[in-house]
């Protein structure tokens, strides 16, 4: 069979969790299909990403004007189908998040779509989010075109479910992913209790490779932290932990990783509190470098007060790093504390720092029981192969010919 991948982005230097799976789904014997609403709007830093952008249509790639032969096309050709999907974009638009102007840009891109499917006979489509992807699947589907499953993260769309119709995008779809149960239980809040069956918990996953890399103790007195900084991962929360560690006299050494909207403020804190020896601003890096540095830290840290499950989380211990994060969504799903590392309360700098001097003061034996009991849990739970072939045969299970 042949499913169409459809993300807002892709590829995208902060998503290669998507690349993993489209590439495992593949090896599942799926033919897949890349589809982008835009084209990326930085540089790719992957070697991957680069040969994947190769594969992938954007709808996109001109500006709105790709949309217009699309859309008459749709409407000479199947007027009938038109017409149906237009009236499912104005539906989806009252009492939405964005206005009727973003509706009738996701009804246009829909056509595209419809053009595409026909032309490559696509017998499924999943999106990835479940922000717009979803509805302009709604729209196709509307139109006649293949039905579609989409994989829910969260944990912004969750704040925003009932504006997103996140309800009506599960109603809709032949199945949903949850990335965990956590998501599962958000989704469920929202969609109807008669579609509940058809939320299924497919993990991001890993690859094979994260299993088989010789990983050396955590030591030293290195941190990592890697994501974006923004509200949510609170850098800043991080970084007041920093100042009182640094104030108590605790050797040690934070290393961040990412970019963001909070990028200047995380440069002014630790101008201000004088913490340059001790925070090191590596900006954006590419895979192999992030390897480098969770190989030097012993332990990965990641105070966030909204998530879904992070990928990041996984790739830490995957490689034998016990964590530091917080007890919010999913996280404790993957990380017990006193387990594979150490839990605190979201935006509570005192007992990040707390915990991070505890990090620093055990044992070598402490940190390898943590470091192999996560390493364990990170390869039971999250390998690609297996979340892959429960994707494929949900595809096989619900996917039918789109019927044009």
């Amino acid at each position: 069979m042949k499913v169409l991948y459809l993300v807002n982005q892709y590829p995208k230097n902060s998503h290669t969790f998507v690349r993993r799976e489209i590439l495992a789904v593949e090896s599942q014997g799926i033919d897949v299909l890349r589809v982008s609403i835009r084209p990326a709007d930085a540089d790719y830093v992957e070697p991957a990403d680069q040969e994947e952008s190769k594969k992938t249509i954007f709808l996109l790639q001109r500006g709105a004007f790709s949309l217009l032969g699309p859309l008459l096309k749709m409407l000479f050709r199947h007027p009938l189908r038109f017409f149906r999907g237009l009236r499912q974009s104005l539906r989806l638009a009252r009492g939405a998040e964005k206005s009727l102007g973003y509706h009738l840009a996701y009804f246009a891109e829909a056509c595209a779509l419809y053009a595409i499917c026909e032309r490559e006979k696509i017998d499924h489509v999943h999106a990835h989010f479940s922000t717009n992807p979803p509805l302009v699947c709604m729209i196709l589907q509307a139109m006649g075109g293949p039905g579609y499953s989409f994989t829910a993260h969260g944990s912004e769309e969750y704040y925003r479910a009932l504006s997103l119709k996140l309800g009506e995008k599960v109603a809709a779809a032949r199945f949903v992913a949850a990335i965990s149960h956590f998501g599962r239980s958000q989704l469920q809040l929202f969609a109807p209790p008669q579609t509940h069956s058809r939320i299924h918990i497919i993990h991001c996953g890993l690859d094979p490779s994260f299993f088989q890399l010789k990983c050396t103790p955590p030591q030293g007195n290195r941190f990592l932290f890697v994501g974006r900084l923004c509200q949510e991962k609170q850098p800043l929360i991080l970084l007041q932990a920093a100042a009182i560690l640094a104030e108590r006299g605790e050797d040690f050494h934070l290393d961040i990783i990412g970019d963001g909207t909070l990028k200047k403020d995380v440069e002014q804190f630790v101008q201000e509190h004088r913490l340059q020896n001790c925070v090191s601003l590596h900006g954006t890096v590419d895979g192999q470098r992030v390897k480098e540095l969770l190989h030097q830290c012993r332990a990965f840290v990641l105070p966030s007060c909204a998530e879904g499950l992070p990928v990041v989380i996984m790739e830490a211990m995957a490689l034998h790093r016990p964590v530091i994060s917080t007890f919010i969504a999913a996280i404790p799903e993957l990380v017990r504390d006193g387990v594979e590392g150490w839990l605190v309360p979201t935006g509570d700098a005192l007992a990040f720092a707390n915990a991070i001097a505890k990090a620093l003061h055990a044992s070598a034996e402490e940190l390898q029981l943590m470091a192999d009991a996560a390493a364990l849990r990170a390869k039971e739970r999250h390998h690609i192969e297996e979340s892959a072939q429960r994707l494929a045969t949900l595809f096989k299970k619900y996917g039918a010919t789109c019927t044009q």
